[in-house]
């Protein structure tokens, strides 16, 4: 089992949820993964769901996100955002072997590997979750 996501992290993926809610207006939306820092602009790709990829490919795309989020951080944070709840779903495991062992090949150890929904987060890892019917952000933060 993976340690427990820390007070700072736990605050920024708060913060991812507000802005996915508040920025993505459709109900249904492709999934995107994301390498980087919380918060700031990270290396992302989103899914097709007219062109599925294989295992392979999967892991290819976590490698090509993961040297550009290198640059800016030894330590990036690993996210998926997704339509739908913070409960396991088929994406999140498509993604989740590939990426793991990308990183273990890499020998980079996530700062957070966690799935992103508009209703709350979830990390597979930790088994942790958090959800929000109602998310007040206030201002300054």
């Amino acid at each position: 089992m993976e340690q427990r996501l820390g007070r700072e992290v736990v605050a920024q993926l708060r913060l991812a949820v507000h802005r996915l809610r508040t920025g993505e207006r459709r109900r249904v939306f492709p999934a995107v993964l994301h390498l980087g820092e919380l918060g700031v602009e990270s290396a992302a790709w989103a899914e097709d769901r007219n062109h599925p990829l294989d295992v392979g490919l999967r892991s290819e795309v976590a490698a090509a996100l993961l040297s550009r989020a290198l640059l800016g951080s030894d330590r990036p944070a690993v996210w998926l955002t997704r339509s739908g709840v913070p409960l396991p779903h088929d994406q999140d495991l498509a993604w989740l072997g590939p990426v793991t062992r990308c990183l273990a090949e890499a020998q980079v150890r996530p700062r957070c590997l966690v799935v992103v929904t508009t209703t709350g987060w979830y990390a597979p890892l930790t088994g942790e979750t958090r959800t929000w019917k109602r998310l007040r952000i206030r201002p300054g933060r």
